[in-house]
């Protein structure tokens, strides 16, 4: 036994890795007061003025002096050669949820089924600049594009029945950016990723939490003789969100009695607390807010206030975060989010893998492009930011239905594993990434059995 209470035997000596660590989540956090008198197209204009430098940049270095770089109001009639444009895509969608369409619909008899998918075949996509728009036809797939998403096309201006439009034959993202080189490491530190602890929920896996609990303290050897996830080369624990809660729903814990919401969140964030209590006296956690979570609900959501959490927060291990969150750990870059994101783009478009939806985002650099169209955010009016201008070296989005990794190999060398971390509270699994080969497993503390300690 290697730990008693998350406490070192004095019999046998246990020592984690240490590594250094960097913060970089000083763009998610508000240092002043929000300017709510701004509207939300000063985000558009913000996105595109940073992008915009990014993107001719990349498209000089595919394209060369070939084509034109134009804008939109010098397109002309007569002017029916290649070119390139610049801008914010937005797509046109007429089952996009509307305020409007919604309060007519409650005046009709017949209820509407609730829809998870706002997908149509009539959907279009249109390239906006700082003064006009264009519809785009060809080559780019309107079914797998989001609004937010800024790039730059490659095609010719057309006036077909009087309207113009423009004739996509190649199109380029940013790609996530350049990516700094892997630095090699003579350990092999590991980075636990685990969300959807929903502690509000009526069902009981408090025996799974525990059993990950000893796999941290290093109680249990290891689930595979094979594997090397060494419980003392854990260097820190990453909570990706709705840690109180999965839902807006409060689920009772009994039909006898019903409880008031407060006292049930209640609850829930003291046993969140006596939770990570225990984990913060063996690692390093930082604390993301999610969806349901008792933050601000708008992104960038501002981490958790420390006084609810008054146990854990004795210990200088824990941390509460931002959502998104960004930091360095052995000179790795981690980029990551609660998962609103990658649900968002699966509701807009018909991409349907989690997986698929946080690799898109990284290689349309943006963690949030369809902020704030139909995923809430603060009114910025100077800077993005969500632009992902510099390629992370791990990539996750916590709150999925499955686990799923992949390694991201972009165009100019870069290699980022992505990683969909699934709610605990519905498959008992966390996320274990090596940082020094960037390799991805899942461990599963579903109980079963035929498993002993």
């Amino acid at each position: 036994m290697l730990f008693s209470n998350g406490v070192p035997t004095a019999d046998v000596p246990f020592k984690r890795l240490d590594v250094p660590f960097r913060d970089e989540s000083s763009r998610f956090r508000f240092t002043a007061q929000n300017d709510y008198s701004k509207q939300f197209a000063h985000i558009y204009a913000a996105r595109l003025g940073q992008m915009r430098a990014l993107l001719e940049s990349k498209a000089k270095d595919k394209w060369g002096d070939k084509y034109p770089l134009k804008k939109m109001f010098e397109l002309k009639e007569d002017f029916t050669e290649k070119c390139i444009l610049v801008g914010t895509l937005f797509k046109h969608q007429q089952l996009k949820p509307s305020i409007l369409r919604d309060i007519s619909e409650e005046t009709q008899l017949a209820p509407q089924p609730p829809r998870f998918n706002f997908v149509d075949e009539e959907d279009m996509l249109i390239l906006e600049d700082e003064l006009q728009r264009i519809r785009l036809v060809g080559k780019l797939d309107v079914h797998h594009m989001v609004t937010g998403v800024v790039c730059a096309v490659l095609g010719r201006d057309s006036y077909e029945d009087g309207a113009g439009k423009f004739t996509v034959e190649e199109y380029l993202f940013y790609e996530g950016g350049p990516q700094k080189p892997l630095t090699d490491l003579t350990n092999d530190p590991l980075l636990v990723l685990i969300s959807g602890l929903d502690q509000s929920s009526p069902n009981d896996f408090s025996m799974s939490l525990e059993l990950f609990q000893q796999w941290m303290f290093g109680n249990i050897d290891s689930f595979n003789k094979t594997d090397d996830l060494e419980a003392a080369s854990i260097v820190r624990i990453i909570v990706a969100g709705n840690s109180v809660r999965s839902s807006f729903e409060v689920k009772q814990r009994s039909n006898l009695t019903r409880q008031p919401e407060s006292e049930i969140t209640l609850r829930a964030v003291n046993s969140v607390d006596e939770i990570l209590s225990h984990w913060v006296k063996s690692s390093p956690v930082d604390l993301m807010s999610g969806e349901f979570d008792p933050a601000n609900f708008m992104l960038p959501q501002q981490p958790m206030h420390h006084c609810m959490f008054p146990k854990s927060f004795r210990s200088k291990n824990l941390r509460c975060v931002t959502n998104p969150y960004s930091c360095n750990i052995a000179d790795r870059s981690i980029v990551g989010t609660s998962g609103q994101n990658v649900l968002d783009i699966q509701r807009y478009s018909k991409i349907e893998d989690g997986l698929e939806a946080l690799k898109v985002s990284l290689v349309w650099s943006h963690l949030a492009p369809t902020s704030p169209d139909t995923l809430p955010c603060y009114p910025y009016y100077q800077k993005d930011p969500f632009i992902i201008d510099e390629c992370p070296h791990v990539y996750f989005a916590g709150n999925m239905n499955e686990f799923k990794t992949d390694l991201y190999q972009g165009a100019n060398g870069q290699r980022t594993r992505l990683v969909c971390i699934p709610a605990f509270s519905k498959t008992q699994a966390v996320a274990v990434v090596n940082l020094r080969t960037l390799a991805c497993k899942s461990l599963s503390f579903r109980l079963s059995s035929d498993f002993e300690l």
